[in-house]
């Protein structure tokens, strides 16, 4: 028998690994100075939020018994905006001591040219028909899915976000992001134009609000693909931001030098 689609999931190793990352957050963020910004616990408390809320909520539901679309949107939340507040709250202490016990493996897989093709294979990967329609088929492989997601997105943002243990040059993360975009570009596409693709939701014997299965498919490859643009947008427009400021320091620091240079010639 099909659950009501307003009814509650409750997915307890997600609540519990929440409440364990923040609880380690907390205990780092109270050794450090009271200087630290109000924004990165605000930052941390709101990826947590997204997870738990994504995994515990009627949107598990819909999105396991209804509705493709309901999934991709739980799968962009969890796997592109909540990694990207997490990192956001850490501070650069924290991310210091994240890279320093992750030591040389760490270094490895956070690099840029192996992080951006890492969490792209593993994107399309996870939406093949043959692994969706397998893991919502089972609790234990839907929780391993969703926990890939994670993993994946704060691999992804690592480079992004993050000063250790690379330091990514800001044009450089400008086309890094860029390149994700491009390369992940293709998935949304697909299922904005293609038949439904997905068994598990075309043989649903109750169509939720009597959207179709096909209608199904390419709403969430529209929503997949706006919220792809919307978020690497706004990462680009960041990074742009920041690169011009670098470029005004720099120019002031040189400057500086130019002025400093001429008074030691008096």
């Amino acid at each position: 028998m099909t659950a009501s689609p307003w009814s509650f999931t409750f997915e307890p190793v997600f609540v519990v690994g929440a409440v364990a990352a923040g609880a380690l957050w907390l205990r780092a963020w109270r050794r450090e100075p009271s200087s630290n910004p109000w924004w990165r616990p605000a930052a941390f408390g709101g990826g947590l939020a997204l997870v738990v809320a994504a995994l515990n909520s009627p949107l598990e539901t819909i999105a396991v018994d209804y509705l493709v679309l309901f999934h991709l949107l739980q799968n962009v939340i969890i796997g592109d905006w909540a990694p990207a507040l997490l990192l956001i709250g850490l501070t650069p202490a924290m991310r210091e001591g994240l890279a320093r016990r992750g030591g040389e493996p760490f270094a490895f897989v956070t690099r840029p040219v192996v992080a951006l093709p890492v969490w792209l294979m593993t994107w399309y990967v996870v939406h093949l028909s043959a692994v969706y329609d397998a893991a919502v088929s089972s609790t234990v492989l839907l929780n391993v899915e969703h926990a890939v997601l994670i993993a994946i997105g704060l691999l992804f943002w690592w480079p992004v976000l993050c000063d250790v243990p690379h330091r990514l040059a800001t044009l450089g993360r400008i086309a890094y992001v860029f390149a994700a975009f491009i390369g992940a570009a293709f998935l949304g596409i697909v299922l904005t134009f293609a038949p439904p693709l997905y068994a598990h939701y075309e043989n649903l014997a109750v169509r939720l609000w009597g959207i179709s299965a096909a209608a199904d498919q390419n709403l969430g490859g529209v929503l997949m693909s706006t919220e792809q643009a919307v978020v690497f947008g706004i990462a680009i427009i960041w990074l742009l931001v920041r690169l011009f400021r670098e470029e005004e320091e720099a120019e002031a620091r040189l400057a500086d030098e130019q002025r400093a240079a001429g008074l030691r010639q008096f």
